[in-house]
């Protein structure tokens, strides 16, 4: 739903824009000044809701420029490596549901035999009934049954093994490849592993798949990043996964959306600092319907939902492309470069004379009225 939402955002800010920025109902140029719509607290809005600031790029100080530079998320330091709960984790087979454990008592056979942990956690053992084995390693769960047994048996000796693991299982969704659930065993896993267990492939060039993402870990959150754990020696980015771990790859966030009056529309993924100047340079500008006055770069203000900025520039007057050198694009915005005037007016009318030819082959009562129509004097 966010993401039809963000997308009629940006469609509506488009028609504005492709309109002269002349005012839309319930568009406003100061949005601070508006009160906050009741829609907001339901998660829906509309784009009454949406304010948008039109900033002339030539006309902002450098002082100002290197402001906006600057002046991104402040992401809340969330990485893995800097949490020694993830990268000290040694990794031992956790029981659970479904899975099938073997128990060895020495010196009889009362209890030998193959049981299955229910969906209460609970195996059933003959005379002494239900014993909870869920969420325990082999050795605790070893210690438990012996605590056990010992009321019903003189000095015990007992061996648990696993015969069937079912229980314990990592996911990993979002932008990879192979979306996939991942069986543990007792064999440990790493981060990079179940990486190309997904078909992660760190050397190749398709954008369309992520490289960072989210760990999931009893119910709090961590920022992993697989390239970083492919090309580090730190073993702290590549991880023991852990039983319930869900991996989220996000898309390659830093991608620049391109489209209009270009001769190279799509997405780009700069690799460094990306000027304005330097995009136009690349993606091209259609010298034959490209409205130069206008290339608009649209952004999402982080601390603010309901607002966006859209940033100008005229490069007709070739001075300008100096402010756009400055001007560092940021990942997710949308560089956006609208026709000329007299090119809408044409594409409009190319759209329109098919249509009259369409009602004149095939009518003729308006075929003879155009004929015989004269225009008044």
């Amino acid at each position: 739903m966010t993401y039809l939402k963000n997308n009629f955002k940006i469609l509506m800010i488009l028609v504005f824009l492709l309109n002269g920025c002349v005012s839309l109902p319930g568009i406003i140029k100061n949005p601070s000044k508006k009160e906050p719509s009741s829609k907001i607290i339901s998660s829906e809005y509309s784009m009454n809701d949406v304010g948008i600031n039109i900033i002339k790029i030539n006309s902002l100080s450098d002082e100002e420029i290197d402001k906006l530079n600057k002046d991104k998320i402040d992401e809340l330091d969330f990485k893995v490596k800097t949490f020694q709960n993830i990268y000290n984790y040694k990794y031992e087979y956790i029981l659970g549901p479904a899975d099938k454990v073997f128990i060895d008592l020495t010196d009889t056979d009362d209890l030998d035999g193959t049981y299955l942990i229910d969906q209460e956690g609970m195996i059933d053992l003959p005379f002494i009934g239900k014993v909870k084995l869920d969420d325990l390693t082999l050795n605790e769960a070893q210690n438990i049954l012996l605590q056990v047994i010992q009321n019903f048996y003189k000095n015990p000796d007992l061996q648990i093994n696993i015969e069937e693991f079912n229980s314990s299982k990592v996911y990993i969704v979002g932008a990879v490849r192979n979306q996939i659930t991942i069986n543990l065993d007792q064999k440990p896993i790493k981060l990079i592993e179940a990486a190309i267990q997904a078909n992660f492939n760190p050397s190749a060039a398709d954008k369309l798949y992520g490289t960072k993402g989210l760990l999931r870990r009893d119910n709090k959150v961590y920022k992993i990043d697989l390239l970083n754990a492919f090309q580090s020696n730190d073993d702290k980015e590549n991880f023991y996964l852990k039983k319930d771990d869900v991996i989220f790859i996000d898309r390659n966030s830093d991608a620049i959306h391109v489209f209009g009056e270009i001769n190279k529309p799509g997405v780009y993924f700069p690799n460094m600092d990306y000027s304005l100047t330097e995009l136009i340079s690349t993606a091209g500008l259609n010298q034959l319907t490209a409205n130069a006055k206008k290339v608009y770069v649209i952004r999402e203000k982080y601390n603010s939902f309901l607002e966006v900025d859209v940033f100008q520039l005229n490069i007709k007057n070739p001075v300008n492309l100096i402010a756009g050198k400055k001007f560092l694009l940021q990942e997710n915005d949308i560089v956006f470069i609208p026709p000329t005037e007299i090119v809408k007016w044409n594409r409009v009318i190319s759209l329109l004379l098919p249509q009259t030819d369409l009602f004149k082959s095939y009518n003729p009562i308006i075929n003879n009225g155009l004929e015989t129509y004269k225009e008044p004097s």
